[in-house]
C-alpha cells in the first residue's frame, strides 16, 4: 500500500491535496467570520513537503480574503449568460454581436476598475461570476512550472500564418513575440482524455504525455497542479466533482486509464502558451457555469488581463490566478514578454457523452453554513433561482 506522495498517483495525489484544502477553507472561514462551532482544522499528510504545505495553507488564507470581500455587481448573470448563448456570439469574432452585447449589458465599471487584490464579483443573486487571485502560486512553484515548460519546448506549434492567411486568431504570427532567453514562444494543448476532434470517442491521450518527457513534464508539476486542483474545489465545487465524475468513469470503462492516473489535476486540459497576446475572445468548448483557469508566470512586472463584460483590469503579476467562465466573458491579455500562460480546463462533449450532469451556477451560498456573525464583505443576496 503506498505510504508516501512519490509513491502515489498524480490522481490520488490532487484528490488528498483538494480534500486538505477544502476542509481547511471551511474551517478558516468559519474562524474568520466568528462561527460559534468551526470545523475542525484538518491534519495534512506527515510526507508532505513543507513548500507543498505552505502553498495549500497561504492559498487558503487568499481565497478567504477574496470570498469576504465580495463586489455584486448590478446585473443578473445567468439572464445575461442566456442572451450571450441565444445571440450565437460565437469566439468573440462577430464584433457587432460583442457590441450589443456591451450595450443591453453595460459593464458594470467605466472607465475600466484595476484590481489588484483578493476579489470576487458576483451578481446580485449571489452567483460568483469570477475569482481574482493575485500571485497565489508563490516563486518556487512558478519556478517547477518554468522547468516542466521547458520541457515541452520542441514539441511547440511554431507553424504560425499571417493575417493574410486567414484562419484562427490563436496562431496568427501577429500576436506572438520572438524567442527569449527564458521561454520559446509557441503552443502546445495536452490532455489526458479528450476527443478528436469531430469524433464523440473514445477518448485519446495527446500522444506527448505517453512520452517519457511528458511524463517528466507531469513529475514537475506535479505540487502546483494539484494546488490547482485544490483551489477549484474551493471556488467550485460542483465543477470540482463533476469533474473527478469524469475522471472516474473514463477510468472505469477502460479509456486512457494510465494517463488519468498519473494526471495530477482534475482539469482534463491545459494549453501552454508563452509570448502571445490575446486579444478580447470567448472559448467555446466548456459550459457557461463553469470556471477556466489562468496562470501566467514570468519575468515580468505585469500582464493586465481584461474581463470586458464587466469592465474590469486585473493587474496579473507572476503567479496569479484568474477564475472566470471563459465562455461568458469576453476576455483578453495585453502583449506582455518574458511570459507563460498555463489555461486550465475541461471539454463540455466528455461530460455530455459521458452522461454527468452538468455542474450549475457556484454561489455564496455555498458556505453559508461556515459562516458566522462576522460577514464582512459579504451580504445577504435573494437567493438564486
Amino acid at each position: 500500500m503506498p505510504n508516501s506522495q512519490s509513491e502515489i498517483s498524480g490522481d490520488q495525489f490532487s484528490s488528498d491535496v483538494a480534500n486538505y484544502m477544502r476542509k481547511l477553507f471551511q474551517h478558516c472561514l468559519a474562524v474568520t467570520t466568528l462561527h460559534p462551532d468551526p470545523p475542525v482544522t484538518p491534519v495534512p499528510p506527515p510526507d508532505w513537503s513543507e513548500a507543498l504545505l505552505n502553498t495549500c495553507q497561504n492559498a487558503v488564507r487568499m481565497l478567504v480574503v477574496a470570498f469576504t470581500n465580495i463586489e455584486y455587481i448590478s446585473w443578473d448573470f445567468a439572464d445575461y449568460c442566456a442572451d450571450c448563448k441565444s445571440s450565437a456570439l460565437g469566439c468573440g469574432g462577430n464584433p457587432k454581436k460583442e457590441k450589443e452585447i456591451l450595450h443591453r449589458w453595460p459593464p458594470e465599471y467605466h472607465p475600466t476598475v484595476r484590481v489588484d487584490r483578493p476579489q470576487v464579483f458576483a451578481d446580485p443573486s449571489g452567483r460568483i461570476i469570477s475569482w481574482i487571485l493575485p500571485s497565489i502560486i508563490p516563486p518556487a512553484y512558478q519556478n517547477m512550472l518554468h522547468d516542466a515548460v521547458r520541457i515541452l519546448q520542441p514539441w511547440f506549434d511554431k507553424k504560425f500564418h499571417t493575417p493574410e492567411d486567414g484562419g484562427s486568431w490563436r496562431n496568427n504570427s501577429i500576436y506572438f513575440d520572438a524567442d527569449n532567453d527564458y521561454i520559446s514562444t509557441g503552443v502546445v494543448n495536452l490532455s489526458a482524455a479528450w476527443y478528436m476532434a469531430g469524433h464523440k470517442g473514445p477518448a485519446r491521450t495527446t500522444p506527448l504525455l505517453q512520452r517519457s518527457q511528458g511524463h517528466d513534464f507531469l513529475s514537475l508539476a506535479r505540487e502546483p497542479f494539484a494546488v490547482m486542483s485544490g483551489i477549484l474545489a474551493i471556488t467550485h465545487p460542483q465543477q470540482y466533482n463533476m469533474a473527478r465524475q469524469m475522471k472516474e468513469r473514463l477510468i472505469q470503462s477502460g479509456q486512457c486509464t494510465e494517463a488519468l492516473q498519473r494526471w495530477p489535476m482534475v482539469f482534463t486540459a491545459v494549453s501552454v502558451i508563452t509570448n502571445r497576446e490575446s486579444p478580447y475572445h470567448r472559448d467555446l468548448h466548456e459550459g457557461w457555469q463553469w470556471f477556466d483557469f489562468l496562470l501566467s508566470f514570468g519575468p515580468y512586472k505585469h500582464a493586465p488581463l481584461y474581463l470586458a463584460n464587466l469592465g474590469v483590469r486585473v493587474d496579473n503579476p507572476p503567479g496569479t490566478i484568474c477564475l472566470f467562465g471563459g465562455r461568458a466573458l469576453l476576455h483578453g491579455v495585453r502583449r506582455v514578454s518574458p511570459r507563460i500562460t498555463l489555461a486550465l480546463y475541461m471539454r463540455q462533449n466528455i461530460q455530455q457523452e459521458l452522461g454527468i450532469p452538468s455542474a450549475g451556477w457556484m454561489t455564496q451560498h455555498e458556505y453559508d453554513s461556515y459562516i458566522g456573525v462576522k460577514r464582512h464583505g459579504l451580504r445577504r443576496s435573494k437567493e438564486c433561482s
